[in-house]
C-alpha cells in the first residue's frame, strides 16, 4: 500500500481498457436500440393516423354511403331470388325424383347388358387367345405330334418297307 492508500486497485491497467472497450459497447447498443424503438414507434404513429383518417372518410363520404345502399339492396335482391328459386324447386322436386326414378331404372338394365356383352367378349376372346397360343405355349408338344406325322408319312412312302403296324 501507499502512502496515499488510493493506488491499490483490484483492477489491473489491461483490466481497465477492456472495461472502457465494454462499457462503449454497450452505450452503442442501448443508443441504437432506443432510436429503433423511437422510429418503430413513429412508424405505428403515423400508421394509425392514417387508419384513423380513411376510416373517418369512409364513414363520412356520400360515395361510400351511396355504395353501402346498393350492396344492401344488391343483397335484398339475391335474398328474394333465392327464395323464389327455392319454392320453385320444392315444386319441382317430385318430378325430378320421378325422372330418377326411371332412368335410375333404365341405367340398371343397360348395366346388365353391358355386363353381359362384357363377359360374352371375354369368353370369346378367351378362346381365340387359347386356341392361337395353345402351339406356341406347347411347342415340344406340336413339335413331336408334327415329327411323328412326318416320320408316318416317310415311313409309308417307302416301298419295301411298308407295315401297317409299326415295329417296335
Amino acid at each position: 500500500m501507499t502512502a496515499t492508500g488510493l493506488t491499490w486497485c483490484i483492477f489491473g491497467a489491461l483490466m481497465e481498457g477492456r472495461l472502457i472497450i465494454f462499457l462503449a459497447c454497450v452505450a452503442v447498443t442501448l443508443i441504437v436500440n432506443t432510436v429503433i424503438i423511437y422510429m418503430v414507434f413513429r412508424i405505428f404513429g403515423n400508421l394509425a393516423t392514417k387508419v384513423t383518417e380513411g376510416v373517418h372518410e369512409f364513414q363520412t363520404g356520400a360515395p361510400t354511403r351511396q355504395w353501402l345502399e346498393t350492396l344492401q339492396s344488391a343483397s335484398e335482391n339475391a335474398v328474394k331470388v333465392t327464395g323464389l328459386v327455392r319454392s320453385q324447386l320444392a315444386e319441382m322436386e317430385p318430378a325430378l325424383a320421378k325422372m330418377q326414378a326411371e332412368h335410375s331404372e333404365r341405367l340398371a338394365k343397360i348395366d346388365v347388358r353391358f355386363k353381359l356383352v362384357y363377359k360374352a367378349i371375354h369368353f370369346t376372346a378367351a378362346t381365340v387367345e387359347r386356341v392361337v397360343t395353345w402351339p406356341i405355349r406347347n411347342v415340344q408338344a406340336a413339335a413331336s405330334f408334327i415329327n411323328g406325322i412326318f416320320s408316318f408319312i416317310r415311313g409309308s412312302e417307302s416301298g419295301a418297307d411298308a407295315r401297317t403296324r409299326r415295329s417296335r
